[in-house]
């Protein structure tokens, strides 16, 4: 089930909007504040209780050796709506995943499925149409 929180922007300060799925569990994605355009990191972390926190952190400000600095990957798909490459971040830290992500040019629901080898280095991503 989708849900709409509220965050701050880390280089701005101004309360932005985002969507998240929490049913699909954990995940790590870049995202451009909608009022300044920084690019930042945002972490929805769902524990085992179904219970969830949004982080966000400029880009910029992310140190090389730390998780978000080593485990995130760009890839570029092609969105089975609208058949437009997009990019996608990653969390290869995270290993092999599957959840939903909505397409930044159509907005329409996608399942994206990663694979991560032992090594957390190679991936395959792959991506299918959600339903309506």
């Amino acid at each position: 089930m989708r849900e709409d929180v509220e965050v701050i922007c880390p280089a701005c300060h101004e309360s932005i909007p985002l969507t998240v799925n929490p049913a699909k569990g954990s995940k790590t994605w870049e995202e451009e504040c909608c009022v300044c355009d920084t690019p930042m990191v945002v972490r929805l972390v769902v524990d085992e209780d179904d219970e969830y926190t949004v982080e966000v952190e400029e880009v910029a400000d992310v140190e090389p050796g730390t998780a978000a600095a080593e485990g995130l990957s760009e890839t570029r798909v092609t969105c089975p709506a609208c058949w437009e490459e997009i990019p996608l971040t990653i969390d290869l830290s995270a290993g092999s995943q599957t959840y939903s992500e909505d397409c930044s040019v159509c907005c329409r629901p996608m399942t994206v499925r990663v694979w991560v080898d032992d090594d957390g280095e190679a991936h395959t991503v792959d991506v299918e149409a959600e339903s309506e």
